[in-house]
């Protein structure tokens, strides 16, 4: 995470490897997460700010799969998509991401939410980026 730099992926601002603490610092985003924003009950979500947003996740996406080596994140979802004070998302949670190398992951484990996974990974079929 120390090196990933882009303005739609959270920024990494430090660690604390200390057991009992174990933590990730990361760059604090005031409006939570895309999920709570879509159900809250009167959201300010309309269709240009949404288009936005969907653009702004896969800008980051995009980012993390043209990196060196290839980020794959496996549980992109609304909970972690993070937005900042100006309604701009950032891909956030790597806890599952997986580094990929030559044509496959380098994991083969189902991870992630069933409701979001990909077939190939339900099925445990070998899965890539796409």
């Amino acid at each position: 995470m120390r090196r990933l730099r882009h303005p739609n992926v959270v920024l990494f601002m430090g660690a604390i490897t200390r057991p009992p603490n174990l933590s990730i610092v990361t760059e604090f985003l005031p409006r939570g997460s895309l999920y709570r924003l879509i159900h809250r009950p009167n959201n300010q979500l309309d269709e240009r700010r949404r288009l936005r947003m969907a653009l702004d996740t896969a800008r980051g996406m995009n980012y993390l799969h043209n990196s060196t080596p290839v980020i794959v994140h496996r549980d992109l979802k609304s909970p972690n998509l993070l937005v900042d004070k100006n309604w701009v998302v950032k891909v956030c949670d790597f806890g599952l991401s997986r580094m990929k190398y030559n044509t496959f992951l380098s994991s083969r484990s189902t991870a992630g939410t069933a409701e979001w996974m990909a077939p190939e990974v339900l099925r445990n079929e070998l899965s890539d980026e796409k």
